[in-house]
């Protein structure tokens, strides 16, 4: 749909136009697939998170309000249902909140002396998110991963923005306290 803006794409979709949607999902499929990767850390676990979050926008597109922003409507989406799944998880085997030394290998001596390169310390920061509250997680993830406004990340949670800073400050002490913990580990 080359000529369409994505008004008119969206109104083409929501009339049953299969082509418009397919541009829909093209145009928002790395938005969409890397919200459930951060929340999984696992590429075939995303994908299939972001398979259902199209299939909901397929099924809901009914219901989209053109007022708001359609990034931010389905970012809801696929938030909520990487939500569900941290609440199903918890409620499956109460381990999601090991402690953080299992978690980590030690570095090698070699290694000590070196910095962590950029794929490195975010992999240790998913780990350390992995002990957050699904909320303080999820607004982790959309505030200091993905970079989303305020707005965008409360509307997204469907939150009041208090509720989103106090989340967000709990989630970046937390993460704060057990990299500090974790350099202090590996450098000595």
């Amino acid at each position: 749909m080359p000529n369409l803006n994505e008004a008119e794409t969206i109104a083409r979709a929501m009339g049953g136009d299969q082509l418009a949607f397919r541009s829909l999902v093209e145009q928002f499929q790395g938005f969409v697939y890397s919200i459930p990767y951060r929340f999984a850390k696992d590429g075939a676990e995303a994908e299939d998170l972001a398979q259902e979050c199209f299939i909901r926008v397929w099924k809901n597109l009914d219901r989209y309000n053109p007022e708001y922003k359609f990034r931010t409507w389905i970012g809801k989406i696929i938030t909520n249902i990487c939500l569900d799944l941290l609440r199903s998880a918890r409620k499956k085997n109460k381990m999601n909140s090991i402690a953080m030394e299992e978690n980590f290998e030690v570095a090698d001596v070699v290694n000590h002396e070196k910095e962590l390169h950029a794929s490195e310390l975010q992999k240790i920061i998913l780990q350390l998110a992995e002990a957050l509250t699904p909320k303080q997680k999820a607004a982790f993830i959309l505030r200091d991963l993905e970079m989303l406004d305020v707005t965008e990340a409360c509307e997204m949670l469907n939150e009041s923005a208090e509720n989103l800073k106090s989340n967000l400050y709990y989630a970046r002490k937390h993460v704060r306290e057990n990299l500090l913990k974790y350099y202090k580990t590996s450098l000595t």
